[in-house]
């Protein structure tokens, strides 16, 4: 290896006043105003690395990686706080990409204080989610004791049997709380530049570590019954559930935590394979003066690997940008594009 460089920047912004389209009560007459109501503060690492791993008059091959982590703030906010595009929250001390909606409990631990006694009643499912059973059941016993469509009164509440449960407030309404991050924990840039006589071959990965996406395009395909996840195909019959189980967790189209997934992705950002033919090649055509041609084909968006169940997790919402939300909007494209360059 010839040359490592390496370098590392941080950088910090402030916008002050930002112009934010604030919600007004209903005696003005009008929904909301734009105001200058919020400062916002960011942060951003940068880490570089480039080695020359091997250098000769004919060949040459280079590699670098990029890695940075950004967060931006809302460190003052003077006006009452509130929700906007359904799922972000404005507020002094909120990062811009945060999330919020309702909660699925998932433990036994979250019950409330009335079912401290009763928790055997109580139990995890398959999905990850706390349903009520009744302390004589499990929830693989929905199909052969016919309890799906029943309800079970545990310490005086009332239930449909092995329905999710969402977290509620002193006043029954949904409690809503952080439920994601969009902001990837970091991101991760690996290149390659390799060159042998007239071939050049470039290649790109991009990696997000971490973050978060609402995706909307599922909870959608739960209200028009076309998601695949009530299809239950090839899943066990003591596992298989009604449709009322996943009305429950389209949630009349609330935000919710079950349609927040990881949004972590690796991508074959771009590949580019290009030949260039020097003057002796070219024949006849060297005659008018050209010095050399250079054919090349650029490929992007290639590859992608993710645990992310919808079409791109690379997306944000199309009405706030600070949130990585899928909605009905296309993802990146893949796309192939021929180049050819005359030198004169």
């Amino acid at each position: 290896m010839d040359r490592v460089s390496e370098q590392l920047s941080h950088s910090r912004t402030k916008v002050e006043d930002q112009l934010l389209e604030i919600p007004l009560v209903g005696a003005f007459g009008f929904t909301e105003q734009w105001q200058n109501a919020g400062t916002v503060e960011g942060r951003t690492w940068e880490a570089t690395i480039e080695a020359r791993v091997f250098e000769s008059p004919t060949m040459s091959w280079k590699v670098g990686l990029v890695a940075d982590r950004s967060r931006h703030s809302i460190t003052e906010f003077n006006t009452p706080c509130y929700f906007t595009s359904v799922i972000s929250y404005r507020c002094a001390g909120e990062t811009l990409g945060s999330m919020y909606g309702a909660h699925f409990l998932r433990s036994p631990n979250e019950l409330p204080t009335l079912h401290a006694g009763s928790r055997d009643a109580f139990e995890v499912n398959d999905d990850g989610l706390l349903v009520p059973v009744g302390a004589a059941n499990n929830f693989t016993e929905g199909v052969s004791k016919r309890l799906w469509g029943t309800t079970v009164t545990i310490d005086g509440v009332t239930y449909p049997w092995g329905v999710p449960i969402r977290l509620k407030n002193a006043a029954g309404a949904d409690s809503i709380l952080r439920i994601g991050e969009s902001n990837p924990d970091y991101r991760l840039g690996l290149s390659n530049n390799f060159s042998w006589k007239g071939l050049q071959v470039y290649g790109l990965l991009d990696m997000w570590v971490g973050g978060n996406v609402y995706n909307s395009l599922k909870q959608r395909l739960y209200q028009w019954y076309r998601s695949a996840d009530g299809d239950q195909v090839g899943k066990a019959e003591e596992l298989k559930k009604p449709v009322r189980y996943y009305d429950e967790l389209y949630a009349g189209n609330n935000v919710n935590d079950w349609f927040v997934e990881d949004g972590g992705f690796l991508k074959l950002r771009e590949l580019s394979v290009k030949y260039r033919f020097g003057a002796p090649q070219l024949g006849p055509l060297a005659r008018f003066g050209t010095r050399g041609i250079t054919v090349g084909l650029i490929g992007r968006n290639l590859f992608m690997a993710t645990d992310y169940s919808g079409y791109d997790p690379e997306i944000l919402d199309e009405d706030n940008a600070t949130v990585r939300r899928e909605g009905f909007v296309y993802p990146n494209f893949r796309t192939f594009t021929g180049t050819i360059e005359i030198e004169f």
